[in-house]
Order: structure tokens, then C-alpha cells, then sequence
């Protein structure tokens, strides 16, 4: 499930990592440049964000930020271990941030000192941010982000409610809106509210003519249902995979419809096969 996550964050951090920056940590980035994602000695590693920051009121120094789902004891050593792989490359200031996405607030080490070494990194538990800091965004990436940050005892009905709302309003078509929504359901489950979204997902839904989350839903229950009448043997399991391969073979032809997007394109945004959409266009649903 933390693939999940990192696959949602690893898709969005291009986007969303310099108001995340600007809003936590108070730093502002003038210009990024592009660094060698892997760092590589007699171990690798590939860190989830790493860039140059070249601003011309300072000296350039490498930004480096970590996503945790989980509170590491250990992730101090780990921490320590890519600056001094980043520092030995690139001669440069390193500036480390891990930002906790999990629940709760993460009590994982961040100073270091043994003998004359003395390290640290700076640690931010996104659920204490207030949710004002993201809600407010025209950027859907960084707008979910919403879901994980402090609701300032606000119900969580109404601040999903408002996440899709603005969702509605901001993403740039139907097939952008469903990944989103598919992104906020996920992120969603790390504070138990995945079953509010859904619902409450499916109930904005009826005011459009149609949407990916609608469909995602109703694919996924027409699938147990086709499982159980059919008789299989593990009825419902067979009938949620058979949801998903109607849902994508839904979800694609509504795509190639629209005629916007090519085949390529459109197996990226769904995360399917390409030979299933040409399929699609083949054969059709």
C-alpha cells in the first residue's frame, strides 16, 4: 500500500514541492535545476526529490526532501547517509526535509552526534499543518494534499465535500478530475476518510453527465455482481477484478471519445497497458 503513496507523490512533487516549501519550511526558491536522481557509490539510493536551487540572493545548495508513511527509528542514518553521498558529488550546501504523511505525529530522530559528527535534518508532520495552507490552491496536486493536513477540528465530511468542490472547479478535464479523485481516495486512507470520499465522491458525481470517479464506483459494483451471478467460485474476488477490467475498458473508451489525447496518452493517464487501449478501439467496451 505505501507504493501507493509514493507512486501519487513521486507523479505530484513536481508541481506541488515549491508551494510545500514556500508554506512549511519558509524557503523560496528562485530557479531548480535538475540533478542525477541516483546517487551511487557501494550502495544506491534514489531519493524521492532532489534538485539545485540557484538563486541569485544566495549560494546554490541541493534541496533534498524525503516522503514517510511510517515513523523510522533509523531514518536519521538514512538521512545522513544521502548528505554525505550529495555532498561528496556535488561540493554543495545540502538543505534535507522528510515530510511525515502518516498518522499521528512522527517521533522519529533527527539529530545525530557521535563523537565530533553532529547532523541534522528538519522533520514536518504535514497532519499538524492547518488545512487553510492547501484548500485554498488552484493546483488539484497540491489540493488534495488537503486531506492529510490538520482540519482544525472541522468536520471531515465538509472538508472533503469542499476538496471536491474545488477539484470540480480546477482540474483541467473529466479524465484529470478522476485521477485526482482516484489520488485523494488513496491519500485518503491514511486518515480512515477513504469511505467519506467515496461517498461523497459518487454523490457529486450525479450532477455531471459522466465522471471517472462515477464510473470507477459503478465498475467496481458491477463487477461483484457479475461475479456472484455468474457462480465463480471466489465470487467476490473475481467480481471486483472483472470491476476493474470493465471500469479501464469504461474509462478508455470514454477517453478515446472525447478524441483529445492519443493511445499513449491515454494508457499514462489510466495507468493501462497501451495494448488494452488499442484494444478498446478496436473492439470497443
Amino acid at each position: 500500500m505505501s507504493q501507493d503513496y509514493d507512486k501519487i507523490f513521486r507523479e505530484n512533487l513536481a508541481e506541488i514541492i515549491l508551494p510545500l516549501v514556500r508554506k512549511t519550511v519558509g524557503l523560496n526558491p528562485v530557479r531548480l535545476e535538475n540533478l542525477p536522481e541516483k546517487l551511487q557509490r557501494t550502495v544506491e539510493r534514489i531519493p524521492d526529490f532532489l534538485k539545485k536551487v540557484v538563486d541569485p540572493d544566495t549560494k546554490p545548495y541541493i534541496l533534498h526532501i524525503e516522503i514517510q508513511t511510517t515513523d523510522t527509528a533509523d531514518m536519521v542514518y538514512r538521512m545522513l547517509e544521502y548528505a554525505a553521498m550529495m555532498i561528496r558529488k556535488y561540493k554543495l550546501r545540502v538543505r534535507q526535509y522528510v515530510f511525515y504523511i502518516g498518522e499521528g505525529h512522527a517521533r522519529m530522530p533527527v539529530q545525530l552526534e557521535t563523537g565530533s559528527l553532529r547532523y541534522s535534518y528538519t522533520l514536518i508532520n504535514l497532519s499538524e499543518i492547518p488545512y487553510q495552507q492547501f484548500i485554498d490552491s488552484d493546483q488539484p496536486e497540491e489540493l488534495i494534499l488537503t486531506v492529510l493536513a490538520d482540519f482544525q477540528q472541522h468536520e471531515p465530511r465538509g472538508i472533503v465535500q469542499q476538496i471536491l468542490q474545488k477539484l470540480h472547479q480546477v482540474a483541467p478535464d473529466h479524465l484529470q478530475l478522476g485521477k485526482f479523485i482516484r489520488q485523494l481516495e488513496i491519500l485518503s486512507q491514511l486518515r480512515n476518510f477513504n469511505s467519506i470520499v467515496s461517498e461523497e465522491a459518487e454523490t457529486m458525481a450525479q450532477g455531471f453527465d459522466i465522471t471517472i470517479d462515477r464510473l470507477y464506483i459503478k465498475g467496481r459494483e458491477d463487477g461483484i455482481k457479475t461475479g456472484i451471478k455468474e457462480g465463480v467460485r471466489e465470487g467476490m474476488e473475481n467480481g471486483v477484478k472483472i470491476g476493474k477490467e470493465l471500469t479501464q475498458r469504461k474509462l478508455i473508451f470514454s477517453a478515446l471519445q472525447k478524441n483529445v489525447l492519443s493511445n499513449a496518452q491515454i494508457a499514462e493517464l489510466l495507468d493501462v497497458p497501451i495494448a488494452l487501449v488499442i484494444d478498446v478501439q478496436q473492439k470497443g467496451i
